[in-house]
C-alpha cells in the first residue's frame, strides 16, 4: 500500500486557483494563470527558506580535504551549514564555526595543522568553505558536512513539487492566499486565515524529535 505519493507543481497551482475562487472546480488554468501561480509558488517557497523550518531539506555531503584553505562547494550552494566534522581514518571530529570577522582576524591564515575551525561564505550563486588551520598534506581525509540545501526551483510546472506530504495543505492555501492578493475574490478574509493555521500546524510539526537538537527552530 502507497503511503508516500507525490504531487506536481501543476497539481498544487490548479488546487490553489480553484480553492482561491480564480478556477472553477473541474476547470483547468488557463496558460497565463498558471504561469503567474508558478511565478507566486516559486517565490514563496524560496521566501519560506529564511524561516528554517523546511526540516525535509537537510542533507549531508562529503568532501575531499585539500592543503587550501578555501574549498568552493560547486554545484551545491549550502542555506546554512548545520554542522562540519573533520574527517580521518573513520574518524570524525566536530570543528567550530566562525563568523565572517572572525575569521578576517585570523592573524596567519596559513598557519598548518588539523583544521579545527571553518568559516562558510554563502554567495549568490557560488559558495566558499573555508577552513583553518590548513593542513600541510592530505592523505585521503575529508570534509563532512551537514547543511540546509535549498529548495528547488519552480521552473518546470509538470514537475514533483520539492516539498513533502505533510506541507501540501499549507502550500495550496499560502498559495491561494497570494492568488488572492493578485485576483482579489470573496473568498480571501477566509482562504488567509485558513493558511496562517496551517502554515503554523506544517511549522509546529516540522522539528526535530530528539531533546537535544538545537537549530533556527529552537524556541
Amino acid at each position: 500500500m502507497a503511503t508516500t505519493d507525490v504531487k506536481t507543481v501543476r497539481q498544487i497551482i490548479t488546487q490553489a486557483l480553484r480553492k482561491a475562487g480564480i478556477v472553477a472546480f473541474g476547470d483547468d488554468a488557463e496558460a497565463e494563470e498558471a504561469e503567474a501561480a508558478r511565478d507566486e509558488l516559486e517565490l514563496m517557497l524560496k521566501g519560506w527558506q529564511n524561516k528554517g523550518y523546511n526540516l525535509w531539506t537537510k542533507t549531508a555531503m562529503s568532501m575531499p580535504l585539500t592543503t587550501a584553505a578555501a574549498h568552493t562547494l560547486t554545484p551545491v550552494r549550502p542555506l546554512r551549514i548545520l554542522s562540519a566534522r573533520f574527517k580521518r581514518s573513520g574518524t570524525e571530529t566536530p570543528m567550530e564555526s566562525m563568523t565572517r570577522d572572525e575569521y578576517d582576524n585570523l592573524p596567519v591564515k596559513s598557519s598548518t595543522g588539523q583544521p579545527t575551525q571553518f568559516y562558510y561564505d554563502r554567495q549568490r550563486e557560488a559558495a566558499v568553505f573555508y577552513v583553518w588551520p590548513i593542513m600541510a598534506s592530505v592523505s585521503g581525509e575529508t570534509l563532512e558536512i551537514t547543511y540546509d540545501r535549498e529548495v528547488d526551483d519552480v521552473s518546470d510546472i509538470g514537475a514533483e513539487i520539492d516539498v513533502p506530504g505533510e506541507w501540501w495543505d499549507a502550500v495550496v492555501y499560502s498559495l491561494a492566499a497570494r492568488m488572492n492578493e493578485t485576483v482579489p475574490t470573496n473568498q480571501g478574509t477566509l482562504i488567509a486565515a485558513r493558511a496562517e493555521q496551517l502554515l503554523t500546524e506544517a511549522g509546529a510539526f516540522d522539528r526535530e524529535g530528539s531533546v537535544y537538537f538545537a537549530g533556527p527552530w529552537a524556541e
